[in-house]
């Protein structure tokens, strides 16, 4: 991510602007009723073009008075998007999943609802706002993937300190832009031994790529020995073959992508629905057999159930700048 100044600026303004008002709901119907008047719900979303239409067409079986409109973009420009609209005086979507520093930026400008689904307190804390304005839809659970052709089991690092050995200098693939991965560690690590370790891992001459799906592609190829990567990219390399293992880290960090009810949907009833069906354990279970991690309490993760699951703190896209040029100080 990479619009700090210029986009709070952008968010400040919206959050002073006002709303659009919210359709109001007549007492005596009923929310399915309003929402099969409704008839669609609008879903913006930066999720697999692929992946979205599946679990909206499993929604759609369920409801099908309920067209799904899908508007996918990536996380930054999506946001962009959402703002764009909002100056024009356009509220166009009724229910948005993007990442964690984006969302939080959207619920900051005051762009999204509250809206407490019945799923709710199925979801792990750290998972969802106390707040009620979001509720992780799935996350990216960041891993440290190996070549086990190149890696002995007996080799294979089995904490963070074990990157730093000079055995695995320019052996390492590593993604760029990772502030909230920096700034998570940080928070974990406290400021002193995270900033040691930051320094000391930045001088391992790591092997920058544009993608964390890349260096996966080059460590199954066996171009890097190491790689820090996406749980469910290593799972779908495996199940095509690929010698990937997991170093069994004490713990990894999720990159959360939050669904969220617009401030003022224009289908709040349909948008609410489709919230209500996106957090079951029907839909988090579909989620799951697509290779993604879920927050919900009662959905075991077979693959990940070894590792301590830390949360993003999103809220340090509040502090975006400072992160960034403290990111920089050792990292691309």
């Amino acid at each position: 991510m990479t619009t700090p100044r210029a986009l709070q600026l952008i968010i400040f303004t919206a959050s002073l602007s006002g709303f659009f008002s919210p359709a109001g709901q007549a007492a005596d119907e009923k929310p399915l009723d309003l929402a099969r008047k409704e008839g669609s719900v609008s879903f913006y979303t930066t999720m697999a073009a692929t992946e979205s239409k599946l679990l909206a067409g499993a929604f759609q079986a369920k409801y099908p008075f309920l067209k799904v409109e899908i508007s996918r973009l990536g996380s930054e420009k999506l946001l962009q998007r959402i703002l764009t609209e909002h100056r024009a005086g356009r509220g166009l979507f009724d229910v948005v999943s993007n990442s964690g520093f984006e969302m939080h930026l959207l619920n900051k400008a005051r762009l999204l609802g509250r809206y407490q689904s019945p799923e709710f307190n199925a979801f792990f804390a750290d998972s969802k706002d106390r707040g009620g304005y979001w509720v992780d839809m799935y996350s990216n659970v960041r891993v440290v993937t190996y070549n086990t052709r190149l890696v002995a089991k007996e080799k294979m690092p089995r904490a963070y300190e074990d990157l730093l050995d000079p055995a695995w200098k320019g052996a390492i693939g590593f993604p760029e832009g990772q502030y909230a991965w920096y700034g998570t560690m940080m928070r974990v690590m406290g400021d002193d031994k995270g900033k040691k370790f930051m320094q000391a891992f930045g001088r391992q001459e790591l092997q920058y790529r544009a993608s964390q799906v890349l260096i996966t592609q080059f460590v199954a190829a066996g171009e890097f020995n190491l790689g820090f990567v996406y749980d469910n990219q290593v799972l779908r390399f495996k199940k095509e073959g690929a010698p990937l293992g997991v170093a069994p880290l004490p713990f990894v960090t999720k990159n959360m992508h939050p669904l969220g009810l617009a401030a003022a949907p224009p289908h709040p009833n349909a948008g609410k629905l489709f919230i209500d069906y996106m957090l079951s354990r029907e839909a988090q279970t579909l989620m799951k057999n697509l290779g993604r991690v879920v927050s919900r309490s009662d959905i075991p993760q077979e693959e990940l159930g070894r590792f301590k699951m830390i949360a993003d703190d999103i809220t340090l896209a509040d502090r975006l700048d400072p992160l960034m040029e403290e990111y920089r100080k050792y990292f691309q």
